[in-house]
């Protein structure tokens, strides 16, 4: 699926896509995955601010080490750092109930990513759809996209 065929999506489109896509509770992810905002674009135009506003300004993407545990990344100038630690996880996806693999942020990050999981499910051999969601009761029920590439 291209970034153009995403980008047609309404924000209501991508829930039902991500509970199409094959279930897995995979946790031994390992690489680095380049990250790109999909959607509408009133909410790829919101996404980068509003990840600056968490601390992730420059959001770049995420890494994984194969054992559950991760980092975003963030770029800064020409280099690409190391950012707001996270955890692999499965779990039940809060979409539909089946196995994902979910990104769990530790208690102690910064607001407001205590509250906050990102749901992964591969659109294909090279990238994951992604869905950020407030864990908060009642947000859950809008979450927002994004696509993970394989890098390396």
């Amino acid at each position: 699926m291209t970034r153009q065929t995403l980008n047609q999506y309404r924000l209501r489109d991508f829930p039902p896509l991500f509970c199409s896509l094959a279930a897995t509770g995979e946790v031994g992810l390992n690489g680095r995955f380049r990250a790109e905002f999909v959607g509408p674009a009133w909410l790829r135009s919101l996404a980068g601010p509003a990840l600056a506003l968490g601390g992730l300004k420059g959001w770049w993407g995420k890494t994984f080490d194969g054992q559950g545990n991760g980092m975003n990344l963030v770029r800064l100038d020409n280099d690409i750092c190391p950012r707001l630690p996270v955890r692999l996880q499965q779990l039940p996806s809060r979409l539909d109930g089946q196995p994902t693999m979910t990104v769990v942020y530790p208690p102690t990050s910064p607001y407001p990513w205590p509250w906050i999981v990102d749901e992964l499910r591969w659109l294909d051999a090279e990238t994951m759809l992604g869905m950020t969601i407030v864990t908060k009761a009642g947000l859950h029920r809008f979450p927002f996209p994004f696509v993970l590439h394989v890098v390396d």
